[in-house]
């Protein structure tokens, strides 16, 4: 049958073909975008972080009562906490910072060589004051320079050496050596292998660390702990009760390994991605029980045509392919429109989320898939109107 003729019929049943055309729009806008969002998922999932993350816990806490929260009762505190968390059996390093790692926002600021600043600023980069176990936790690698070995608070005269990652090291000197290269921030003592900040900073491996302890904890503060693989789970068991016994006026909002922390991160897009997959699997079955049926009902209304046609000299597959092809026909029309429709609820989606544009190969699979399960539901009831004898069909001529 000619392209003509199938649009002709498909179009002689136009609330249905309009129904259906919907339908089909509907189901590969909301497939394409949710294989995107997984897929961006995924690979965010899977980039490098430069931690590791089943072995390292965090916990984060504050004091409750305002004495606890000023120097110097705060900081003795800090330190009889880390005391009796290294004397848990199984932490290897344990260090306070004044926020943890793996952030989607904090505490944060510029950061620029002196009297460079107009070429070399960058402008949101994580600010990390923690007590010097915090590379021994994080098991950093020292690429240049030497770790800063003693605290050094932020009011006393002169600023806390710096301690960059490569990649800030990089943007900043453009490859030449950083050590001893004086920043806003102070002088750099030390470049180590990158880590994962935060998202919303200019770069996740931008970080810049000083061995002080923090301004305040207002909102809070994080104990990190390197573990003993074997002993993760009873180390974190211990910790609750551990800390309450050094101090009960603190609370404890939740202890994480850095594995849950990397997934809390990206906890949104993991749940719209999983709520669209749902939705897209649900359209898709309801697509395939709406094409059954239509192409059930149709072959039907048609079964005198279809004997005429067998009477005439039409073959089965003939006839199975005309049909098929209607349905085919319908699913690439829809198509069409739902790749429009894809764009636009990929660009509702940027306004609220982090999502990339769509590829050129996506589209193309997406639309496949749906073929292959049109097929599969129209194969049936297209087969058995094949079978439709010609004298009966032919019985009221």
């Amino acid at each position: 049958m000619s392209l003509y003729l199938l649009c002709k019929v498909l179009f002689s049943r136009k609330v249905v073909t309009a129904l259906l055309l919907l339908q089909l729009a509907m189901t590969l806008a909301l497939l394409l975008n949710s294989l995107l969002l997984a897929q961006q998922t995924q690979q965010q999932l899977n980039q490098p972080t430069g931690l590791d993350l089943d072995n390292t816990l965090l916990v984060q806490l504050k004091p409750t009562t305002a004495a606890l929260r000023v120097y110097p009762a705060l900081e003795e505190l800090l330190n009889r906490q880390l005391d009796a968390v290294q004397a848990v059996p199984g932490v290897i390093a344990a260090a306070y910072s004044n926020q943890s790692v793996l952030l989607h926002g904090g505490n944060n600021g510029n950061i620029y060589v002196l009297e460079q600043q107009e070429r070399t600023n960058v402008s949101t980069v994580p600010m990390y004051f923690v007590s010097k176990g915090f590379f021994n936790v994080l098991d950093s690698k020292v690429i240049q320079g030497e770790l800063p070995q003693h605290s050094v608070s932020l009011d006393a005269p002169g600023s806390p050496d710096v301690v960059l990652t490569s990649s800030l090291a990089d943007k900043l000197f453009a490859g030449t050596p950083a050590v001893g290269q004086q920043i806003n921030r102070g002088r750099v003592a030390a470049v180590i292998n990158d880590f994962y900040g935060q998202r919303s900073g200019d770069h996740i491996m931008y970080n810049s660390v000083q061995v002080a302890p923090p301004y305040g904890v207002d909102w809070g503060y994080s104990i990190l702990l390197r573990t003993d693989p074997a002993q993760t789970e009873s180390v974190r068991r211990q910790l609750a009760s551990v800390l309450r016994n050094v101090e009960s006026n603190i609370e404890i909002y939740h202890i994480r390994s850095l594995a849950e922390q990397h997934q809390h991160l990206y906890r949104n897009e993991y749940g719209l991605a999983m709520l669209l997959g749902v939705l897209s699997a649900l359209m898709l079955l309801v697509t395939m029980v709406s094409s059954y049926s239509s192409t059930h009902f149709h072959a039907l209304k048609r079964q005198q045509e279809i004997g005429i046609k067998r009477a005439l000299g039409a073959s089965k597959s003939l006839i199975l392919l005309e049909l098929l092809s209607e349905n085919w026909l319908c699913t690439a029309l829809g198509s069409m429109l739902g790749v429009a429709l894809a764009l636009w609820l990929n660009q509702a989606l940027a306004q609220v989320i982090s999502i990339p544009a769509l590829n050129w190969y996506l589209p193309v699979i997406t639309i496949a898939v749906l073929l292959l399960c049109v097929t599969v539901a129209t194969w049936y009831p297209a087969a058995t109107a094949t079978r439709v004898s010609p004298a009966t069909a032919t019985k009221a001529l």
